[in-house]
């Protein structure tokens, strides 16, 4: 019976887990299709924000750091992953190994 309530458990967390993941990954997809709307209704009017120095409007030169930075942060989360797996490969090829100084009997 602990068995399935810890079960039950821990299938309820990972459930609740992936639908807040998902739910985020919406929003951004939603936040981006806003801003570009947005850009478009002000591109009809002829009202951009640009400077000078800066080669795209303000709106365009945003979305592309936040693509940059998703981008980056997939990037960084496989680099853990590889990381965990090689934790992982090192202990468990070295449950096999005994230090030199322990004496065979």
């Amino acid at each position: 019976m602990k068995k399935l309530l810890v079960g039950a458990t821990v299938l309820a967390t990972l459930t609740l887990g992936a639908c807040a993941h998902n739910q985020q990954t919406d929003k951004y997809a939603a936040l981006v299709n806003e801003a570009k709307a947005k850009q478009d209704i002000s591109k009809e009017t002829g009202n951009i924000w640009h400077q000078r120095a800066m080669k795209k409007p303000y709106v365009e030169h945003y979305l592309e750091e936040a693509e940059k930075a998703r981008l980056e942060s997939v990037r960084l989360a496989n680099e853990a992953v590889r990381s965990a797996n090689a934790q992982i490969a090192q202990t468990e090829e070295a449950r096999a190994m005994t230090p030199g100084w322990y004496k065979n009997k």
